[in-house]
Formats: structure tokens, sequence, C-alpha cells
């Protein structure tokens, strides 16, 4: 999740050489990756956020240290009420993480007011494939992606306040 709303790439290496994998091509499904057999992941690489970048993860597991039934990430860069970049993606919900692109344009086009969050959290919970399993069933799974993508971008916000003023 970390690595898909920051845009990340991994690089691997075997006998061969090495090659740089970006975070939607790593993950193929449940703790399955793109990765050869003899291939070992060497560095893990995030490009620099700018100064005043917000970011929360909020969680739903059902005790602490679990994994997670559904995780958000969020990553913004507020001006103002506006938000010049917006990234947020998922965990837990369907079988690989994701980014949830058209939510982050929401936020993006109308800024970062109570409508637009509300918004971006619908959005948010519309684009999620998500699955049913002995933990949670996949509208409660739904559910908690719009719960959890709301409550990590107002977290975000609220905490890039508190750092800006002090």
């Amino acid at each position: 999740m970390v690595l898909q709303v920051l845009g990340g790439e991994v690089v691997v290496r075997d006998l061969q050489g090495g090659r740089r994998i970006g975070a939607p091509d790593l993950f193929l499904g449940p703790l399955t990756t793109s990765l050869e057999p003899s291939e070992i992941i060497t560095e893990v690489r995030f490009p620099v956020m700018p100064p005043g970048t917000a970011f929360a993860i909020e969680e739903f597991a059902r005790r602490k240290g679990d994994f997670a039934i559904a995780a958000i990430a969020a990553v913004l860069v507020p001006e103002g009420e506006r938000c010049r970049v917006a990234r947020l993606a998922t965990a837990g919900v369907g079988p690989v993480p994701v980014r949830l692109r058209e939510a982050e344009a929401i936020l993006e086009e109308r800024g970062l007011g109570e409508a637009a969050v509300g918004a971006a959290a619908e959005k948010a919970a519309e684009l999620v494939e998500p699955m049913s399993d002995h933990n949670a069933s996949a509208d409660y799974r739904r559910h908690l992606t719009g719960v959890l993508t709301r409550r990590a971008v107002l977290k975000a916000i609220k905490d890039h306040q508190h750092a800006a003023t002090g």
C-alpha cells in the first residue's frame, strides 16, 4: 500500500542482472509477486515528496497486530483549501493494493473541503473490487473503504494544519 501510494518501485536482482518493478506491477495476488524464483529485492525506492506533504494511514483489523481487513493510505500536497497532489491506496480490500485514481482526482479538482472529501470517499468505495473471506464480506470491505478514506484524508489535513501552526 505504501509503495502504491508513494509511487515507489523495487529493484530486484539475480545472477543475470537486475531490473526495476513499479508498484502497480509488483503484486499479482495475495502474497504473490511478479518476482522470478531466482530474484531477490535489493532496493525499495520512493520519490522525494515536496515540503508540506501530508499523510495518514487508517486501518481496521479485528485485533491489534492482525492483518488489516481494510486499510487506506492518503498522501496530500495541500495548498490552502486546494490540493495540488492527492494519492490514495488500499490494502486488505482486494487481492492486491491499488491506487484510487478517480477518488484522487476529486480532491485535486474540488479541493479539501468537507463536500470534496465526502465525494472522494464515496468514489473510493465505488472503485474497489473487494473480496469476501472468513474475515469480512465484500460489502463490508467496500463500506470500510469509504469510511477509512474519509478518516485518512481528514487526518492528513488535520495533521498538516497542526504542523503549519506549530
